[in-house]
Parts: C-alpha cells; sequence; structure tokens
C-alpha cells in the first residue's frame, strides 16, 4: 500500500530505513545493502528525498552519509507511519523464515486476514515442495500468534504452471488480490 502512496519501493524502503534509524547516518552502498535494492534507485530516491527536505547528506573522508532530516515538518508524522511498517516488515520476515523450515518454498503470499480481506478464501498461498507433515506445525504456530485460524494453500511448482497456463479461476483469482508478498523466487511481483 505504501509503495502506491509513494510511488515506489524503494523510497519505502529508504524512508522505512532512516526514519526509524534517525540518529544514525549512512553512506549508499550501506543504504543498498540494508534495503536490498539497485545501487542506482537508491541514489534516485535518496536525491527525491533530499529535495523535498526529508533527508539531509554530508560528506566525509570520500563519502556522502545521508539521514532523516529530524527538522522537517514532516518527520513525526512519518515516523510514526513507517515505524508500524517496520514492525509489519519484521513480522512477514518472521513468516517468510518460519515456512521455509517446511520445504523449498518457490513463492508465499499473505492473502485474507494479513491484508484485512474477509471475502479471500485464503490466509497463506504457497508454491514449492513443502513436506506437509513440517508444515502443519509451522501454520498451528502461526495461527496461534496471530489469534486466527490461518487458511492455506500449498501448490507444488508443477500443478501451480498447470493451473495457471489454463488459467484457473482460483489461482487468477489468488495471484490478481490484496496481498503481501513474502517470497518471491518466481518473478511474480514484477508481473503485478
Amino acid at each position: 500500500m505504501l509503495e502506491q502512496l509513494f510511488g515506489s519501493r524503494t523510497r519505502v524502503k529508504v524512508l522505512a530505513l532512516l526514519l526509524n534509524n534517525p540518529t544514525r547516518s549512512y553512506y549508499v552502498r550501506e543504504i543498498t545493502r540494508k534495503v536490498d535494492e539497485q545501487i542506482n534507485s537508491v541514489r534516485r530516491e535518496l536525491a527525491n528525498l533530499k529535495a523535498v527536505g526529508l533527508v539531509r547528506s554530508r560528506a566525509k573522508k570520500g563519502k556522502v552519509y545521508y539521514q532523516a532530516n529530524s527538522n522537517s515538518d514532516l518527520f513525526p508524522h512519518l515516523k510514526k507511519i513507517f515505524g508500524k511498517v517496520a514492525k509489519e516488515t519484521v513480522y512477514e520476515n518472521k513468516i517468510a523464515e518460519s515456512i521455509k523450515t517446511a520445504g523449498t518454498i518457490q513463492y508465499a503470499s499473505l492473502h485474507g486476514y494479513f491484508v484485512e480481506d474477509p471475502s479471500s478464501p485464503i490466509d497463506l498461498f504457497i508454491v514449492g515442495t513443502v513436506d506437509k507433515a513440517k508444515m502443519r506445525p509451522v501454520v498451528r504456530e502461526l495461527s496461534k500468534e496471530v489469534g486466527h485460524e490461518i487458511n492455506y494453500t500449498v501448490m507444488d511448482p508443477e500443478e501451480f504452471t498447470e493451473r495457471r497456463l489454463i488459467f484457473d479461476r482460483f489461482l487468477t483469482e489468488v495471484l490478481s488480490s490484496s496481498k503481501i508478498v513474502v517470497v518471491d523466487y518466481l518473478g511474480l511481483k514484477k508481473e503485478e
């Protein structure tokens, strides 16, 4: 959602990093590693954020360091928003890591409960080679943590490819619905 609001996934990641660490300065390559984005897009977003006064920079020992501008009028409001985003990102990463223990995951996305869409038939969609005996306790633990029974679907890669080729209704609805992608080795995010 913030990507649509702010126009760029990279901008959102950079803002989240800087706003949640407002007293720390980072150089460009350090930011690039931390947000896991291309260096050119990070540079472009830093220039944009600096131009609107949300970020300030200073040169030190041949490197340019960037930091959130705590004097900006928008700083306290954005910090509040991005503090929430940081918590959600940590939670999403935790979910991704826990489901990876059940097998080789190529794609995983959160639906329904996680995106506040009660019309969704599932809360978790996974494509991969998964050991069902290992997956059950992972989902049970996740359900306990969120206080909601998680409905999930697992498709092996072959079934996913076949159903995608015939434009299977269920799969088409899942892929086009509101979601949070937590694992994507299939490159489906690029197709959205």
